[in-house]
């Protein structure tokens, strides 16, 4: 998949792709932003925090990020209805989203993750190794400078 320009990933951001782009974890339960904070500073990253869609939305227009976090349930705007925001504008259509879930199985919830464009969906309790490993792959390929000519 091909890499868009900077200017048109996040208007404002001003950074270009890079290493030193944030991660941004979403939830609407502090203690859950912390575990996922704490198992992601390996990464070595700049961490963001929003605790509901509607801020992750206003992060992400104004900051550069690499890769999102989120949790699927929350109030107002869940986890689904921020990615299909996310994925309908120009500058985030491209952005990863890996979104997180405490509900059980549910093929329903996976297949519609996979059609609203997640990168991928792990189910709680996380294993802080194998988060890092999704993360950091999403994070270097969104912020991969494309080869030059």
């Amino acid at each position: 998949m091909p890499v868009p320009p900077p200017s048109s990933r996040v208007p404002g951001a001003g950074s270009p792709p890079g290493p030193g782009q944030a991660l941004l974890l979403v939830d609407d339960h502090e203690d859950n932003l912390f575990a996922l904070e704490h198992a992601l500073t390996p990464l070595g990253r700049p961490v963001l925090r929003a605790t509901s869609g509607e801020q992750a939305l206003k992060t992400v227009l104004r900051e550069p990020v690499a890769t999102v976090v989120m949790d699927v349930v929350m109030p107002h705007i869940d986890g689904l209805q921020t990615l299909d925001y996310l994925h309908r504008l120009d500058q985030t259509r491209d952005l990863p989203v890996l979104l997180v879930t405490g509900t059980s199985r549910d093929n329903r919830l996976a297949q519609l993750a996979y059609k609203l464009g997640a990168a991928g969906i792990l189910l709680k309790p996380l294993d802080p190794w194998a988060l890092c490993c999704h993360v950091r792959t999403l994070a270097d390929l969104y912020t991969r400078t494309p080869p030059t000519a």
